[in-house]
């Protein structure tokens, strides 16, 4: 438990091998990592081993893990269930140049849970997944646009890496917002391609999208904004994308790389909207690398290999449904009952009311966003309706919560959103919420 005020200085002294592989690790490395979104100031911890809710870095302390990896570990580190289904595998093998029945097996299971999935397609990421719907919609409607909405994380292709986590005060327009890139390095022309909408602003969203009813090929939309804050779109919203799409012939993709943790039918499922198609990843492979991506099979017969001609859309990977990941994805599915995902939600639920009272008792303005298992926590009294409420956060105040929260031995995500696992209980809901007053009270006292 951190005994200063100074967070900083309590995670520099408890992290010192950690900081040693670091440095070590950019000899080798840029910025010594290989994934820019799991990088923060000063630098990170590293990981030694996991089990179950407990992450132990290099360091040897031990933190109870509310992240999951992003939020893929939904039955926390090294489940049963999946440790014994790809041990057996492997032993025959861990990939092969032609299909297994293990894919098949998947390939159902997610057919007969999700609304909008006829035929699925596996990839090995959910950046491959969106890419694969963009085309296929650019294939199905002869168009090239596509819109977005702001603050909207879709992987890390050039079409995507629009408005993602951008600069508000020169981004445009609220009402109206900018296309802005991503990253450097995009193609030329890419922004040209991509149409803005703001979140949750039905009416605004709407006008905009009329503008450019003739050129979109797609609308592409993660249902709850999950990288920067699990905040979820309203009924209307999506309903207002729902009925505009179906009545200009544009292809409606719901992006549940992440929501698919709202129930066992995604959040599709939960508001009760059938896209046209769907991108999946993350707890779908029970902790190996995995995309997906299914729709209507008027359009994933695109992808047949086996009509005359070939496929008008070509789609490979040497990996894709590789039989390790195929299993680990089907044992996990297997576990995740709708009891299951009622239970999660449940202790979600109860933690977000918990954390919700710290604040009410320190007069801290405090919101908990999320759906399902997914929450994430919000330092502001103002009303949250899309990215640019989020943008506009005390980020410095929030790093400072993240570090205490790490030397309180809880991990969460940089940004302060969380996942919860069936490995957390009550007496994990409470050791979080204890630990965030003991955060929040030392930066009292250190404020005064």
């Amino acid at each position: 438990m951190a005994e200063t005020t100074n967070e900083l200085d309590q995670y520099l002294a408890s992290t010192t091998k950690s900081k040693a592989l670091w440095e070590d690790a950019k000899n080798y490395l840029p910025g010594g990592d290989s994934r820019n979104s799991i990088f923060w100031a000063p630098y990170p911890i590293f990981v030694d081993h996991a089990k179950g809710a407990h992450v132990v870095d290099s360091d040897g302390t031990d933190r109870l893990d509310f992240i999951g990896t992003m939020t893929t570990l939904i039955l926390g580190h090294s489940p049963k269930p999946v440790v014994d289904a790809v041990d057996q595998q492997i032993g025959k093998g861990m990939v092969y140049n032609a299909p297994s029945a293990h894919q098949v097996r998947l390939a159902r299971l997610l057919c007969e849970r999700i609304p909008s999935f006829d035929l699925v397609r596996f990839t090995n990421s959910g950046t491959e997944a969106t890419l694969n719907t963009i085309r296929a919609a650019r294939a199905v409607t002869g168009k090239s646009k596509i819109a977005k909405v702001e603050g909207g994380y879709h992987g890390s292709h050039d079409q995507v890496s629009v408005s993602v986590r951008t600069n508000p005060a020169k981004s445009g327009e609220r009402t109206r917002p900018d296309a802005m890139p991503a990253t450097e390095g995009l193609g030329e022309g890419t922004l040209d391609q991509v149409v803005v909408i703001p979140f949750n602003e039905t009416t605004i969203a709407k006008r905009r999208l009329e503008e450019n009813k003739d050129d979109l090929a797609a609308v592409i939309i993660e249902p709850m904004l999950g990288s920067v804050g699990m905040l979820p779109a309203t009924s209307e919203f999506l309903s207002m994308l729902r009925e505009f799409t179906a009545d200009n012939g544009i292809i409606l993709i719901f992006d549940e790389v992440i929501s698919y943790r709202a129930s066992s039918g995604g959040c599709q499922e939960y508001y009760g909207i059938t896209p046209d198609m769907t991108s999946l990843g993350k707890i779908i492979g029970g902790g190996f690398s995995i995309g997906a991506f299914g729709g209507k099979k008027s359009i994933m017969d695109l992808y047949d290999p086996s009509q005359t001609g070939g496929p008008r859309v070509a789609h490979a990977g040497t990996f894709n449904a590789n039989p390790v990941t195929m299993l680990a994805g089907a044992a996990t599915l297997d576990e995740l009952t709708p009891a299951v995902y009622q239970e999660l939600a449940e202790k979600t639920d109860y933690l977000k009311s918990e954390i919700l009272k710290v604040g009410k008792e320190l007069e801290i303005p405090i919101q908990v966003t999320g759906i399902g298992s997914l929450f994430g926590i919000h330092f502001t009294g103002e009303e949250l309706v899309g990215y640019r409420d989020i943008a506009a956060e005390d980020a410095a105040f929030r790093h400072k919560v993240f570090l205490g929260m790490l030397n309180e031995g809880i991990l969460m995500a940089s940004n302060l959103v969380g996942a919860v696992s069936t490995e957390l209980g009550i007496t994990e809901m409470d050791a979080f919420t204890a630990a965030l007053r003991r955060v929040l009270e030392r930066a009292l006292a250190q404020a005064n």
